[in-house]
């Protein structure tokens, strides 16, 4: 759900399933982005209906060209809480410095995760349902106060490491992350493994298929002394229309928190830039807390 930038391009239709279309800051080379996103959900555990913000942000980016193949380049991004009136200024989702050249690029900050773009990112293509496996293990999608190496294509594979510093003010401190994928024709892999601090390491595997009018997804996640399992998606792309249907299942270690899920999903592009959505997750098991229980999210995306 929270993506920099998806492109679904089958069948002649594109499909945009993310943030931004970047606007330039006239004469600064800088560009300012944003998704505003909102939805009412409707949770049959709370019988209620509720207005929520969903997953807001606004940022900043560019580069520079330094000359000789090399380049430096900067991203700082926060949410933005469209459903309260007072504080609507959130956490820091990414802020970065970096440098890139032929060799790849190295950057310092709360920068990507490789984990989650070598594998959580596979079975996270919805708005707001998606992936729930992958969220209950806590795989991570941004990690703060680290360095993080990115790799040029290497004819097809792509590798990303990342280290994070001590500090007594993470909760994982020390953690490192290793994320590789690999694409050949239509077919794109990916491992990814995180050395948590805590000794509860992560491991995953993914896979991605895209075919003629569809896509196929799968992620795979283990974290030790906590549990496994997949998060799975088929998409078909329809003209301006997007229908997916996810599957999830987590088998607990302690044997307490087992949950299989159903979600379905519909998206509308009314714009390159403006789309709605319809979400339904129904579980059997306990997710989040809450037992055998469903949910509904109707919602609006305005990007720019």
């Amino acid at each position: 759900m929270k993506k920099q930038l998806i492109c679904l391009a089958l069948a002649g239709t594109a499909m945009t399933s993310t943030t931004v279309q970047a606007v330039e800051i006239a004469d600064t080379g800088i560009d300012f982005y944003g998704s505003l996103r909102i939805m009412l959900e409707h949770a049959e555990y709370a019988d209620d209906t509720e207005y929520k913000d969903a997953s807001s942000r606004i940022g900043l980016k560019g580069e520079r060209d330094l000359g000789e193949g090399l380049k430096a380049f900067a991203k700082y991004e926060v949410a933005v809480n469209l459903d309260n009136e007072g504080d609507s200024i959130g956490d820091m989702r990414y802020g970065y410095l970096g440098l890139s050249g032929d060799w790849g690029a190295i950057s310092g900050g709360k920068v990507a995760s490789p984990f989650y773009d070598a594998v959580g990112y596979y079975g996270d293509y919805m708005w707001w349902d998606s992936a729930p496996v992958y969220y209950t293990l806590d795989g991570g999608s941004r990690i703060g106060q680290s360095a993080l190496y990115e790799s040029p294509d290497l004819a097809g594979l792509k590798l990303k490491a990342l280290v994070q510093i001590d500090d007594d003010d993470n909760d994982d401190e020390g953690q490192h992350q290793l994320g590789a994928n690999y694409s050949i024709g239509n077919l794109t892999l990916g491992a990814a493994y995180t050395d948590a601090a805590n000794d509860k390491d992560i491991y995953g595997l993914s896979a991605s298929y895209s075919g003629n009018g569809f896509y196929i997804n799968g992620a795979w996640i283990d974290r030790d002394d906590t549990g496994s399992g997949i998060d799975a998606l088929i998409g078909v792309p329809s003209g301006k229309n997007l229908y997916t249907l996810g599957l999830s299942s987590l088998d607990d270690d302690a044997g307490t928190d087992d949950f299989d899920a159903v979600i379905l999903a519909f998206q509308r592009s009314l714009h390159r830039d403006v789309l709605v959505w319809v979400e339904a997750m129904a579980w059997d098991g306990t997710l989040y807390g809450i037992e055998d229980s469903n949910v509904v999210h109707v919602g609006m995306n305005f990007n720019f």
